[in-house]
């Protein structure tokens, strides 16, 4: 749908999708129907969360897939939690295992410069991934359906083949350098030497991957053994060693994923928001809603600039903290519960005042924790100059799930494991390639990442299923959509599709629909503005984050938005 906002811009935006019965919300139509395909089937809202993941995998590969990991929040019969299964450093990975090129920063993380791009992309950027671990625990533990048939979906669509949307088209274009650069992604994704051509002149296009269907298949029938044991196991791991990376059988063997009863829940004006806990942007986002929930955001009004202020200053401050801190437990001694105490977000709070410092740093939690640290390693600090997805799943028992996947950046680090079909991770690339910091390598360590799907709860159940794709953007998205939602009552598309901020760079990104007299008054605070070219609403892509959602309002409304700059897709059961 097209509506004039103004005589020279264009407002794009997609219908809201409702349904009574349950909804998915996905990033491809193939994904979300084969969710649908599970509630129909009478499977929960686990089922049709895990079928719509694998099946994304094989119809969005540049994004997302089993050679990756994620995060499932889940809430299935009253109970809820997070799974956890994001990438993790190989065994044999070390701190020093880049030769760096003396650059400062380079990459969209900024950290130092690595010779050939190493931990970028190729053999040696590949983490051990944990998507499959993760998907078949969930649904091991929540699951109705056979794994087989939750499975079967995907495993058809890598078979018989699909025809690829205009997303898919543009994604293998923007990735042409590791097409042609990385043999076997090429022989899968460029049949022929040739690009895939569009399937919108009639003709019968379509993209088949039959060893990702055999191995796909193998899960179904086996689990996850199927994917970290025996054959399969051996073609990755012989595949990358023979071409100088390190991924081994031992680190594939000995994967296990996360399961968080309760995640890492917070109050927020009276509501629990359930995310992710420790070293991803879960903890990012709830220090940034733990902030910001002591203004009041809906007295202020919608993207008011006292409203703006204070959510800057809110994501701000809780980015300092996030690069100061955050670490793998097992490896580096972070203050959680003081980041995360009610005590210290009053005192950051108190921070803010009426005009923005020149520059955010860190706070204290220490003093919360009530300790010292065992030991201070410097921080990770990124020197500023993608591949993820997200979805979600409700059912009409009021079960929901909010799962982000990722193979990092697009078509991950390039390498499809010969005989496998599998798009492999570059997850080191999450690592700081600099030794004894924070987030630098270590040998079976977890690396800081930036997903954070999130669950919004009350006393009757799930009322808000939301996540999104976009790396170090995501946080930011996830907070303003909650906020739209459940400050201003609006309803999911109308959130995802309303002006957002963006504060993962130094100068916040704002959208040019923001009133121009906001984004003076902002600047007049102190804030850096950079203000999105007019260009980029009829670009057909947004400079933000990428969303789904899905809410429930009482026992039957469902409702979805999902982004509109994307091939993304909502729909319930019949």
């Amino acid at each position: 749908m097209i509506q004039t906002a103004q005589p020279t811009r264009m407002r794009l935006s997609k219908d809201e999708a409702q349904a009574s019965k349950g909804m998915v919300a996905t990033k491809d139509r193939h994904a979300t129907e084969a969710g649908v395909r599970m509630l129909e089937a009478g499977g929960n809202a686990v089922d049709a969360a895990v079928a719509a993941c694998f099946a994304i995998g094989v119809v969005e590969p540049m994004s997302s897939g089993i050679g990756g990991g994620g995060y499932l929040n889940y809430q299935v019969d009253g109970q809820g939690g997070v799974v956890g299964f994001p990438m993790r450093g190989p065994l044999a990975a070390r701190p020093d295992m880049y030769k760096l090129t003396g650059e400062a920063y380079v990459g969209n993380f900024g950290w130092a410069g690595v010779e050939n791009d190493a931990n970028l992309e190729g053999y040696l950027s590949i983490a051990v991934p944990g998507a499959v671990a993760g998907l078949c625990e969930a649904h091991r533990r929540f699951g109705r359906l056979p794994l087989s048939e939750v499975v079967a979906p995907a495993a058809a669509l890598a078979r018989d083949g699909f025809t690829p949307n205009w997303y898919l088209l543009f994604s293998l274009g923007r990735s042409a350098g590791k097409l042609f650069m990385y043999p076997e992604l090429r022989r899968v994704f460029m049949p022929g030497d040739n690009m895939l051509p569009s399937g919108d002149m009639g003709d019968d296009v379509r993209l088949r991957q039959p060893d990702l269907a055999d191995v796909l298949t193998g899960i179904g029938k086996h689990g996850p053994d199927a994917f970290y044991k025996g054959d399969v196991a051996h073609a990755i791991a012989s595949d990358v060693q023979a071409n100088g990376g390190i991924l081994s059988e031992e680190d594939l063997a000995q994967y296990k994923p996360f399961v968080w009863e309760g995640g890492l829940e917070i109050d927020y004006r009276g509501l629990t928001v359930r995310v992710p806990p420790f070293a991803c942007a879960g903890s990012t986002s709830a220090m940034t809603l733990k902030l910001f929930a002591g203004f009041d955001a809906a007295g202020s009004g919608h993207n008011s600039a006292d409203t703006l202020h204070a959510y800057i200053s809110s994501a701000r401050l809780a980015y300092a903290d996030r690069f100061e801190y955050f670490g793998d437990p097992a490896f580096v001694d972070t203050p959680w519960k003081g980041l995360l105490s009610d005590a210290y977000a009053d005192r950051r709070r108190a921070q803010i005042g009426d005009h923005a410092p020149a520059a955010y740093k860190p706070g204290d939690p220490w003093q919360e924790e009530g300790r010292a640290p065992k030991e201070k390693l410097p921080a990770s600090l990124p020197a500023f100059d993608a591949g993820t997805t997200h979805l979600c799943a409700m059912d009409k028992d009021g079960n929901a799930v909010s799962l982000t996947n990722t193979l990092m950046a697009g078509f991950g680090s390039g390498i499809v494991a010969k005989g496998t079909g599998v798009v492999m991770n570059d997850g080191m690339m999450w690592f700081d390639p600099l030794p004894g910091r924070v987030n630098s390598i270590m040998p079976g360590k977890f690396p800081l990442n930036n997903m954070t799907p999130a669950l919004v709860l009350d006393d009757s159940g799930v009322r808000l299923a939301v996540g999104a794709s976009g790396g170090r953007r995501i946080t930011n998205c996830v907070t303003q959509l909650i906020s739209k939602v459940m400050d201003f009552g609006m309803g999911p598309q109308e959130a995802i599709d309303s002006p957002r901020v963006d504060c993962s760079l130094p100068a916040t990104s704002v959208d040019p629909r923001l009133d121009a007299a906001v984004i003076a008054e902002l600047e007049a605070r102190g804030h850096r503005i950079s203000v999105s070219g007019d260009g980029f609403m009829e670009s057909g892509f947004s400079s933000f984050a990428s969303p789904c959602a899905i809410t429930l309002n009482g026992g039957d409304d469902f409702r979805a938005g999902v982004d509109t700059f994307h091939s993304a897709y909502a729909a319930g059961p019949e």
